[in-house]
């Protein structure tokens, strides 16, 4: 069976996190990836999808985050544009056979990002 979580986003809020609150929620791999983006929009843009998909996918686990810390879910995005989750350190641990596919939109104010479990071990 399927578990289906999604989450939506104002994009403004990203602008509105401390540099720690950032280091916190996201992967210094996403952090490294905000900062190309050219204009400040972008970015929030940018991380605001990301969090999203952490937020969707807690949902979808239905443990929000008391068995996944944000910064060790890692969304990056294949050649091809199309995004994808991985899970790192104490999160890895708890779900090493997670399986999902995630998708996020955008939409200035809000970003909305939705993840399918297709499989799920821990």
């Amino acid at each position: 069976m399927n578990k289906v979580g999604i989450d939506i986003v104002n994009i403004s809020r990203m602008e509105k996190l401390s540099d720690n609150t950032k280091n916190r929620l996201f992967n210094p791999i996403e952090l490294q990836v905000a900062s190309t983006h050219t204009s400040q929009s972008s970015k929030m843009e940018y991380l605001a999808g990301r969090f999203a998909v952490k937020e969707a996918l807690a949902k979808a686990l239905g443990v929000a985050f008391t068995k996944l810390k944000p910064s060790e879910i890692v969304v990056t995005n294949l050649d091809s544009g199309q995004p994808v989750l991985n899970l790192e350190g104490n999160s890895l641990i708890n779900y090493p056979n997670l399986k999902c596919e995630i998708s996020i939109s955008h939409d200035f104010p809000m970003a909305v990002a939705i993840v399918i479990i297709g499989e799920i071990d821990g």
